[in-house]
């Protein structure tokens, strides 16, 4: 199943539809959300097409009925192709017990959004939460869909269960939160998932630890895990030390993450070490090890270094170096990124990075990206930006990314009570 709905709207329709978007806000009390229309041609998405896009994104709450409700859609126009995209489309409820002001439960119906182990996905179905003092229960279950190109699942149903206790920090030294799970996801056959999890913070945040995976029943193995933990040394030094195993399937990647990803084509674990270092507010930064096991049976070990900072101006910076050599193969690469204010209503950002890899065979391949953001506050509530991103590959293909997009940001919230809590 796709998570979108890819019916064909009349023009006339989705004109109106934008336009009861566009004055929803301030017409009635209790709702929020934005409305955009996005103009953007690119060679890697669509294939060199140019593409219309209005999205809207509305969300009604009110607090004193313990009711919200939200619509988030997408219309979309390219090459002569009409597509609708229904992103969620829900009710929520939540009931609380005036006798016993620590337990509640909270019904959401509809096309909702979740995202865990399995990823970044819709549910068309429903969602129970039961909350006890320190104790929280969420039951689920519908079809799920992928969105977009995030990295999800589509299967004909999924069924799951979470329990969370909260831990209290007395009598402990530390508060946190442990997590126990069940995922059934069915299609041709059905598939059981064990999720747990665990996260402790200590008293004034000088220690943490995370811990969280999935175990599946019939194959006897782990999915995934991931395992963290990390300690202040001084008020400057923090020191980490994580292992995560890692399967990508088609996540939607950013500017920077695209110049990493290569990294790890198929599954792998890595062990990374990390030395964090502030030496002043302004200033910061840390030097990373890793070690990396492929599924190939190739190992291969890397460093980065990493450093942040603001200027005087309010203007900031980043830049990474990183080196990983695994087996015969190899990779070096270097990406900056500044931001800073040009006035008190445009901001600009820019970006670049250079990655060398060395290949068995293939040789020497060089990548250089390019890539700008500059965003204007029109008004108070509407907003432009327009962007452009290069990618010069010295193989294949050269990619490119251009559009604009104006932002109405709407909330009428005010009129209400806090809705706070109503998640």
């Amino acid at each position: 199943m796709e998570c979108h709905v890819s019916a064909p709207l009349p023009i006339p329709a989705r004109a109106c539809l934008l336009l009861c978007l566009l004055v929803a806000g301030p017409a009635a009390a209790g709702l929020s959300g934005r409305v955009d229309v996005l103009m953007q041609a690119d060679n890697r998405e669509f294939n060199g097409q140019g593409r219309l896009e209005g999205q809207g994104d509305v969300v009604y709450a009110n607090a004193r009925h313990g009711l919200r409700s939200g619509l988030s859609l997408a219309l979309r126009r390219r090459e002569g192709v009409d597509e609708a995209h229904l992103y969620r489309l829900f009710v929520e409820k939540r009931l609380a017990l005036r006798r016993f002001p620590e337990r509640s439960l909270q019904l959401s119906l509809g096309r909702l959004q979740r995202a865990d182990g399995l990823g970044f996905y819709t549910l068309d179905g429903a969602i129970l939460q039961a909350q006890d003092g320190r104790v929280r229960v969420e039951t689920y279950a519908g079809r799920p869909g992928r969105m977009e190109d995030y990295r999800g699942l589509t299967a004909r149903a999924l069924y799951g269960a979470d329990v969370h206790y909260r831990i209290p920090a007395r009598p402990w030294p530390w508060q946190g939160t442990a997590r126990l799970g069940w995922q059934r996801i069915v299609d041709e056959r059905h598939e059981d998932r064990i999720n747990w999890g665990w996260q402790s913070l200590a008293a004034g945040g000088s220690r943490a630890s995370l811990f969280q995976g999935t175990y599946l029943p019939a194959q006897r193995r782990l999915a995934n895990l991931q395992a963290r933990i990390q300690a202040d040394l001084t008020e400057q030094y923090l020191t980490r030390l994580d292992f995560e195993t890692y399967r990508p399937d088609g996540a939607s990647l950013s500017f920077r993450d695209r110049f990493y990803s290569h990294y790890a084509l198929g599954g792998q674990q890595t062990l990374s070490g990390e030395l964090h270092y502030r030496a002043r507010r302004d200033l910061a930064g840390y030097l990373q090890l890793r070690q990396v096991w492929r599924e190939a049976g190739q190992g291969g070990h890397g460093i980065g270094l990493h450093a942040d900072g603001r200027l005087r101006r309010g203007q900031s910076w980043q830049a990474w170096i990183d080196r990983l050599v695994v087996g015969d193969d190899s990779s070096s690469g270097l990406y900056v990124q500044g931001s800073g204010a040009l006035s008190s209503r445009r901001r600009i950002t820019l970006s670049g990075a250079i990655q060398f890899q060395q290949r068995r065979p293939g040789g020497l391949e060089r990548v250089l990206g390019l890539e700008a953001r500059l965003q204007q506050a029109l008004h108070a509530d509407l907003h432009a930006s327009c962007f452009a991103s290069l990618v010069v590959n010295g193989r294949r293909q050269n990619e490119y990314r251009a559009g604009v997009r104006i932002a109405y940001f709407f909330d009428d919230r005010r009129r209400l009570p806090s809705v706070e809590g109503l998640r």
